[in-house]
């Protein structure tokens, strides 16, 4: 059986890193084919990928016709039988191409369905093309429940043919909680709307004189140099790493874990930190609230002075070591790459 995977990105994301585990995982049973866009980090890796049967070359996250009958040209020279498309970007060229290759299963992962748009006009665009999309969609893979609610209440999926797949991770073993002097709270996020850095700086603001306190940040995007400019003017305690391939390796370093994002689909930072023990504070957002368990493997907050306060409580250790055991527990219980890949090919297989 042969699959082309789409993809309009190929930068640092839970979109582009789930696809590489696809890629990586499926290939002795599938074929494997791709269409996505050059860029580091994820673009340059899927290039010298010899799992890849074939690579078409698109635009990063814009769509042109020109662009559409390529791929349709390649898809009927590689004969492929399943289109399965990951983010909003690739999901529009997915199901057109159902019109183009009517025989050709298509099968879209959304990889976070959002009502929360910078713009008044995003957002009516975004639920008119989703709409009809859905009817050029065989299957609908959505990564959390919250996903798949909202996906419904906007009108974006059929409900026969949705189900929802938690994104998976290997394991990299558990990390050692310690009693420390200095608690080390680590990010690891793209700079951009839907991450909402911004909150993250107000909250390590308040804490700018309590030397016991120290943030890490790790990732790239567009808010990335302005927030670590203006840190420096007002000599906040935030370590900015910039983009990383192992994000483990400061996971394990990591004491506690931050997230502030307006919105997720299902967060694969959250997914690691619980892996490796560690207590995570995370607005209440879907995909957030299902990967962290209020009060039993973390902390949920709305905003900026409820996660000052979280952070507060996580300075002792026991309520620490107690909500990191558990998120530990919860990771092995619900969200391995295991899992995850077995249900999947659960979907290719199924007529």
């Amino acid at each position: 059986m042969k699959v082309l995977y789409i993809t309009v990105r190929a930068d640092f994301g839970g979109g582009p890193r789930h696809l590489t585990q696809l890629i990586n995982n499926l290939s002795q049973r599938y074929e494997i084919y791709l269409a996505a866009p050059e860029g580091e980090p994820y673009g340059t890796e899927w290039r010298c990928n010899k799992n890849l049967k074939g690579i078409l070359t698109i635009p990063y996250r814009s769509f042109s016709i020109k662009t559409l009958f390529q791929i349709n040209h390649f898809i009927k020279e590689h004969k492929i039988d399943i289109i399965h498309s990951h983010g909003n970007g690739a999901g529009i060229y997915s199901r057109l191409l159902k019109i183009l290759c009517p025989k050709v299963k298509i099968i879209h992962t959304f990889h976070g369905i959002s009502d929360n748009y910078s713009s008044k006009f995003k957002n009516i665009a975004n639920i008119i093309i989703g709409n009809i999309l859905k009817f050029f969609t065989d299957k609908f893979i959505l990564v959390s429940n919250g996903e798949m609610r909202l996906g419904k209440q906007l009108g974006f999926i059929k409900s026969k043919t949705s189900e929802v797949i938690y994104n998976g991770i290997k394991d990299h073993g558990k990390k050692n909680l310690i009693h420390s002097h200095i608690l080390n709270i680590v990010t690891l996020s793209r700079f951009d709307y839907a991450k909402n850095m911004d909150m993250a700086f107000a909250i390590a603001r308040f804490f700018k004189k309590d030397n016991s306190i120290t943030f890490t940040w790790v990732g790239d995007g567009d808010d990335f140099q302005r927030l670590k400019e203006q840190a420096i003017n007002e000599n906040l305690n935030i370590n900015f790493v910039g983009f990383s391939k192992e994000p483990i390796k400061f996971l394990k370093e990591a004491d506690i874990y931050l997230s502030t994002s307006r919105f997720e689909g299902l967060p694969y930072a959250l997914i690691e930190a619980a892996s490796v023990g560690i207590p995570i504070i995370a607005t209440n957002v879907k995909g957030n609230n299902e990967c962290v368990k209020n009060k039993e493997t973390g902390l949920l907050f709305t905003t900026i002075e409820q996660g000052i306060s979280c952070i507060q409580q996580l300075q002792d250790y026991n309520i620490r070591k107690r909500l990191g055991d558990n998120a530990r527990d919860f990771f092995l219980n619900t969200f391995t790459e295991e899992q995850m890949i077995t249900k999947i090919i659960n979907v290719y297989e199924k007529k």
